[in-house]
């Protein structure tokens, strides 16, 4: 590796440990991710052609979102399958993201996530984050009960939401 490249990495290893030491509750698992992330990158270089679980649409899952820029989500949250038409070969999925606390733009989907997960924190109402829409590697995926899915009720509810803030 050229020295340019090292001192690029050594400047971000620096950045990083900065961030780390700030004690703010966002990057209190910087470490965990940052190494979870490199040995993602490391696997890629391997050029293995990887098979992907497929996805129904409604189907809840449990996503880790990492540490992300600004405001974006962060940390590990339930979130809703948008896709219609998901493969194996396909590593991306796009998904609505789960919250229990209610707020702007965020739409009640009642006790949803409660009646899967006793023992989750969403003890009454699940709230989906249509702001937070995001294409996601299936990587980030923790867990997939194929059981968990949503009514269609709650997924016209969520396209109702989702046009209306989206297109005019």
């Amino acid at each position: 590796m050229n020295t340019e490249i090292e001192n690029k990495i050594d400047i971000a290893c620096k950045n990083f440990k900065e961030v780390k030491k700030s004690n703010k509750i966002k990057f209190s698992q910087l470490d965990e991710w940052l190494l979870k992330e490199s040995e993602e990158f490391k696997n890629e270089t391997e050029n293995i052609e990887p098979i992907y679980h497929k996805y129904k649409r409604g189907q809840i899952l449990k996503i880790d979102f990492e540490v992300n820029i600004g405001t974006e989500l962060n940390h590990t949250h339930f979130a809703i399958v948008l896709n219609n038409d998901d493969t194996r070969v396909t590593d991306n999925i796009t998904v609505v993201p789960l919250t229990s606390k209610a707020g702007y733009r965020k739409i009640n989907l009642g006790n949803l996530v409660s009646q899967k997960y006793s023992s989750s924190k969403y003890k009454n109402n699940s709230f989906a984050i249509i702001t937070q829409i995001k294409t996601i590697s299936k990587k980030r995926v923790l867990e997939n009960n194929n059981k968990i899915m949503c009514s269609e009720n709650v997924l016209s509810k969520l396209d109702k939401a989702i046009k209306s803030y989206l297109t005019k």
